[in-house]
């Protein structure tokens, strides 16, 4: 264990940390398969013990997210047969459906709402381009997404640090733990309200006509 401690202690000493960190965040933003999230929150716990620099950390999360939203933008402008076969696919088609029927009710909001659900952030900034969603509109609403998603992880990531300062990988779970918390807090928050909105504008059935009973003779 101690190994591995100082192992991680002395890659997130390194400048070269910055530099994986904002490659993970923006392949994070075309595919939502990279512990991007694990990655900051670690870094951040590890600058409350003299690891990395918060500013610095902050600031590279900030440019790989914005720049992996961009991309995702940019595949989904130009994914043309992609973006047809990935509508026929379940799963995806799923995503894709709702996200561009969210975009067109709340555009700004939702981009910077979905950031911190990683299948729905990569689903809505391509569904944005497939839609043509006005380009520099969503870099605005994008920059803003990643100013708050770094804020948010690196803060998490700071706190954990904080309260086991002798223990930074306790920070660690603890700061995965948070994030894990009050993202699904969100997430449900959004499920319900999704319900509600669906329960107000499904049509209702038209109401059974009753016939006026019969009136029995005297």
């Amino acid at each position: 264990m101690d190994a591995v401690l100082h192992l991680a202690e002395t890659l997130l000493a390194s400048p070269w940390l910055y530099v994986l960190v904002i490659a993970l965040t923006a392949f994070d933003g075309l595919l939502p398969v990279v512990p991007a999230e694990t990655v900051v929150l670690t870094a951040a716990a590890y600058a409350m013990t003299g690891g990395p620099d918060a500013l610095p950390l902050l600031l590279a999360a900030w440019t790989g997210a914005l720049a992996g939203d961009v991309a995702a933008h940019h595949v989904g402008r130009g994914a043309g047969p992609l973006a047809r076969w990935a509508r026929r696919r379940r799963w995806v088609g799923t995503m894709l459906g709702w996200a561009e029927k969210e975009l067109m009710a709340r555009g700004g909001m939702l981009i910077v709402s979905a950031r911190f659900v990683p299948g729905g952030r990569t689903a809505t900034t391509v569904a944005s381009g497939v839609i043509g969603y006005p380009r520099r509109r969503f870099v605005l609403f994008a920059a803003l997404a990643a100013a708050l998603w770094s804020l948010y992880y690196v803060g998490i990531g700071m706190l954990g640090g904080l309260a086991f300062r002798d223990q930074p990988l306790l920070g660690v779970a603890l700061g995965i733990g948070m994030a894990l918390a009050v993202g699904g807090t969100i997430e449900a928050v959004r499920a319900v309200r999704r319900r509600r909105r669906e329960a107000v504008t499904r049509p209702r059935p038209a109401g059974r006509v009753s016939s006026p009973a019969p009136v029995r003779g005297a």
